[in-house]
């Protein structure tokens, strides 16, 4: 069960990490923990729509809820 789980987790965290890529973040690093996930972006200051579509693309991947995910942007990784 238990290995089960973090062979999901890191499905999921390879899964958001491309996705996330895919809408024009040029790097982005999924940690995912259990009921919870930190998502880091290259990014200058996010707008809202994007913030949205990052926890969209956590929340459809893994079912993590919105308000679990958090977003850190990074001037470069």
């Amino acid at each position: 069960s238990q290995m089960e789980r973090i062979a999901n987790e890191t499905s999921w965290e390879i899964d958001i990490e491309n996705l996330v890529k895919a809408k024009g973040f040029e790097e982005c690093v999924a940690i995912i923990n259990e009921e919870s996930a930190n998502i880091v972006v290259s990014a200058n200051g996010l707008t809202p729509g994007e913030i949205a579509q990052i926890k969209e693309i956590v929340f459809l991947e893994s079912s993590i809820q919105p308000k679990d995910v958090k977003i850190i942007e990074k001037n470069s990784l």
